[in-house]
């Protein structure tokens, strides 16, 4: 596995949002002036869509209060001022588990996925039924966790994908690397599963997944594809895989699949084997910075803290983005805190941030022509930018996976990303039934931010 680095320099504060997931937000089980130990649950989740949350450190709550996150809103935090204690609360390995238990392991370990659903809620949705569990570990900026050698990230991922196949009640479950990942294919290649040798099949042709669960007379399996890029895009992942389709406005649990990520697979490792909550996570530092690198850093870190830890930033910064130069979010400030959803920090210089002003579409296609899902992006982007939603939905805006690649052709330089971002969040916000239509003429029109029709 590519080197992880430890951060050994503990901050001078730490920044806890009491919601870090999809879902509602936690309450406080502190207050200003308590003393937190490392492992302390310090915010309760009263409802099924939320996931716990604990201290990272030992220190003292100096404030509850609405903090800066890295989504680019503001959240109720706990902000705490850690000690030189290393006092812990007392972890307990989780031994001969059954499902439901492991399910209520999972939401008090605070396991969120790194997409924003709690990783309960991805294997246990209410009123579904899951038959297959999918490690997806095709990104190297969505692995987490420290491991000594790649045999250990292995087999660490299988034992892990049991347990996740176990609290979903799946009866299969599969690990999918990247077919360029030799070092990952070959940590899991021969690997010994119950009694059997593992070979890392790539995916070919047509097959699905049923195809190698059959082939290899085996319930978990390993397969290689090529990366599958952007945070989104867990249904066309799903229908690549299974041959399952999802529909619009359902998710991969609709038809039967939890797709879950390496580091809620670490997490919940660690939960079971060593009693550990989710307060650490491994952040992949690029871009303009003196020692770029992957590095475990505890949960609540301000971004200038891990920067710092990189070797500090490699002159003037012209921009400061959270998971992904092309279809992450631009910070304002560096005291965000590292979240359980936090992937990566690029950090860009001023003459790498591009200030062009967008004209007019001149119709080139280009970002139909790279559009993985078939969309026409200028069409909808110039009915988003007038409101016109309805339009959108009509133009299946929802099936967007949010890939950033029509934002990154356009030769006009129009922000086509951002433009279905606003659509997707207005028809969200003004739509209680997504499949009625209503009209959107209490909404207001236009973001400004198209350069044309």
């Amino acid at each position: 596995m590519t080197n992880v680095y430890v951060m050994e320099k503990i901050p001078e504060k730490i920044i806890i949002p009491l919601k870090q997931h999809d879902g509602c937000l936690c309450t406080p089980l502190v207050n200003k002036g308590d003393m937190v130990s490392m492992g302390q649950k310090i915010g309760e989740c009263e409802c099924y869509d939320s996931a716990a949350v604990h201290s990272s450190v030992c220190g003292e709550v100096i404030s509850i209060e609405k903090a800066a996150n890295p989504n680019g809103t503001k959240v109720n935090s706990v902000i705490i001022k850690p000690t030189e204690d290393v006092e812990c609360v007392d972890f307990t390995p989780v031994k001969d588990v059954s499902a439901s238990k492991l399910v209520d392991v999972i939401k008090d370990a605070g396991i969120v996925e790194h997409y924003g659903t709690p990783t309960h809620k991805v294997l246990r949705p209410e009123g579904k039924q899951i038959d297959t569990v999918l490690i997806n570990a095709t990104s190297s900026e969505w692995i987490g966790g420290h491991y000594d050698t790649s045999a250990q990230y292995a087999s660490q991922m299988i034992d892990a994908l049991k347990l996740l196949m176990k609290a979903a009640g799946a009866s299969k479950g599969a690990v999918v690397l990247r077919n360029d990942d030799l070092e990952s294919i070959n940590a899991f290649d021969h690997l010994r599963v119950d009694g059997k040798l593992l070979t890392v099949a790539p995916l070919m042709g047509k097959r699905k997944l049923s195809y190698y669960f059959k082939d290899m007379g085996s319930d978990i399996i390993v397969v290689s594809q090529e990366r599958i890029y952007g945070q989104k895009i867990l249904d066309l992942l799903t229908y690549n895989l299974t041959g399952r389709r999802v529909s619009f406005c359902c998710d991969p649990t609709d038809v039967g699949v939890a797709i879950c990520g390496v580091k809620s697979a670490k997490a919940l490792y660690d939960a079971v084997h060593e009693g550990r909550p989710y307060i650490e996570t491994v952040v992949s530092v690029s871009g303009k910075v003196n020692s770029p690198k992957k590095i475990l850093v505890k949960i609540g870190t301000p971004f200038k803290d891990v920067i710092d830890a990189c070797g500090g930033y490699m002159g003037d910064t012209g921009k400061l983005i959270a998971n992904g130069a092309v279809t992450g979010v631009a910070q304002y400030t560096d005291d965000v805190p590292v979240t359980k959803m936090t992937t990566s920090i690029t950090v860009l210089s001023a003459d790498e941030v591009i200030r062009d002003v967008s004209i007019d579409c001149t119709h080139c296609a280009r970002c139909v022509d790279v559009c993985p899902v078939d969309l026409i992006p200028s069409r909808i982007t110039a009915f988003a930018d007038q409101g016109r939603f309805d339009e959108c939905r009509q133009m299946n805006i929802l099936n967007c996976v949010e890939c950033g690649r029509c934002s990154a052709v356009c030769p006009s330089k129009i922000h086509l990303l951002q433009l279905i971002r606003y659509a997707k969040n207005s028809i969200e916000n003004a739509y209680e039934d997504l499949s009625s239509k209503e009209s959107p003429a209490n909404l207001k029109l236009g973001c400004g931010c198209s350069g044309g029709n």
